[in-house]
């Protein structure tokens, strides 16, 4: 029996249509269109997780220098109800504190009393590569919870530290995040 000559051995097939191609093409296209949605929105995420680690890490160095300058916390300095504390981030402190990685010598550095610690603490975490120049639209709130009659904030008074961004996202509106964080900087 030979199969050359039945119909099932010669067949019409040529090859796909033009509209088999065309459904193919619109279909990997889809897909492809997907999954660069997928890769933006992880790098929007990967962005957003690196701000929210970085104002986790400000507001972890904001705690020890508090606790560093315990005396200028409990006369309320590092509160932003204290009028020294005020950050204008284009005119760093008066006084130099103490040294970064990039000073070259440590002859510009004084011994500060506790409001020039605290406004010098402050300028640092809130300018010098802190929260308003690591953090897309940052800034930076600190309350006294517990206060005497004459504003002082009493020792081992909770502090809230409050730090907002704007999250990197498609939406028309700007989408703000917020780490709050309740420091007792006195607390053993």
């Amino acid at each position: 029996m030979s199969y050359r000559n039945t119909p099932l051995a010669s067949s019409n097939c040529k090859g796909m249509t033009m509209i088999e191609v065309l459904v193919a093409a619109v279909i990997i296209g889809v897909g492809l269109l997907g999954v660069a949605s997928l890769q933006v929105t992880a790098l929007q995420g990967a962005s957003n997780a690196d701000y929210r680690s970085r104002a986790i890490d400000l507001v972890a160095s904001l705690a020890d220098r508090m606790r560093a300058n315990l005396n200028g916390v409990n006369i309320n300095v590092y509160s932003d109800t204290a009028a020294n504390t005020a950050a204008d981030c284009a005119t760093p402190p008066a006084t130099s504190c103490a040294m970064t990685p990039n000073d070259a010598d440590s002859s510009g550095v004084t011994q500060c009393t506790p409001n020039e610690m605290a406004a010098f603490d402050l300028w640092e975490v809130r300018c010098r590569n802190g929260v308003q120049n690591s953090l897309p639209g940052g800034a930076m709130s600190i309350a006294c919870t517990e206060s005497s009659a004459s504003d002082d904030c009493l020792p081992l008074s909770p502090m809230v530290v409050t730090v907002t961004w704007q999250l990197q996202s498609s939406e028309v509106t700007p989408v703000t995040e917020t780490v709050v964080t309740t420091i007792i900087p006195g607390a053993p």
